[in-house]
């Protein structure tokens, strides 16, 4: 590799952790930022996709850099084989340099090449705990357009965006967690309220928010914000 190669890597990788660093000042580095990124970090990459495996086993795309990487993801999922999925599975990274000639992934490989311009891909396994699992994947028109330093810069990310994502999704848990709290406050005062007010028990207090909930197409958690504000129902 030479100096100036190195020089390079070195720099995108200071810009991605500087791209942490920022983000996380205020909120979790997000998959649109991620893919985004992903997209500009590999030479001859035109699009990235950001694909997550449920604990139901089914995998959708998480976030992607273009309608391109959309359609190519989903042409794998549909097919149920190609690089991305099967570096989710075997824990790999896994490059392919031509699609047309590739005999890995026949389903997967003939709809690509028949149905969009890619020709090269890199699917790089990363780690988001027990019950979720994900892959980075780059696209490239070229044929053999990616090398094994390419790979090495697709490891390296995968890395430094499994721990992001990870954060990310402790956070949106932890803000999950505090909007049910704040749901389950506002239900139980407006409860409450509707005891107080029309002498009604506890179970009676719910029933009559979930009526108005219904009959006015609300959530039961705006219904009983509308109670704590007026003291009445709508």
């Amino acid at each position: 590799m030479t100096s100036e190669a190195n020089r390079e890597t070195g720099q995108q990788l200071q810009e991605f952790a500087q791209l942490f660093r920022d983000q996380w000042a205020d909120r979790p580095l997000g998959p649109d930022e991620l893919v985004d990124f992903a997209a500009k970090a590999v030479p001859n990459t035109i699009a990235a996709g950001l694909t997550l495996v449920r604990p139901d086993g089914r995998p959708t795309t998480l976030a992607a850099s273009s309608d391109l990487a959309q359609l190519v993801d989903s042409i794998e999922y549909e097919s149920g084989e190609g690089p991305c999925l099967e570096a989710i599975e075997e824990d790999d990274i896994i490059l392919a340099n031509d699609l047309s000639t590739d005999e890995r992934w026949p389903l997967f490989s003939t709809r690509a090449v028949r149905e969009t311009p890619i020709r090269s891909m890199i699917g790089a396994r990363i780690f988001l705990g027990e019950t979720n699992r994900g892959a980075l994947n780059y696209y490239a028109p070229q044929v053999d357009a990616f090398t094994q330093y390419d790979v090495g810069i697709t490891a390296m990310l995968s890395m430094l965006s499994s721990v992001a994502l990870r954060h990310s999704m402790e956070q949106k848990k932890v803000e999950n967690l505090e909007a049910a709290l704040e749901s389950s406050r506002q239900i139980g005062m407006a409860i409450g309220i509707l005891m107080a007010s029309r002498l009604l028990t506890a179970e009676q207090g719910f029933e009559e928010l979930r009526r108005a909930s219904q009959r006015t197409h609300r959530k039961v958690r705006d219904i009983a914000a509308y109670v704590m504000d007026t003291g009445t129902l709508p």
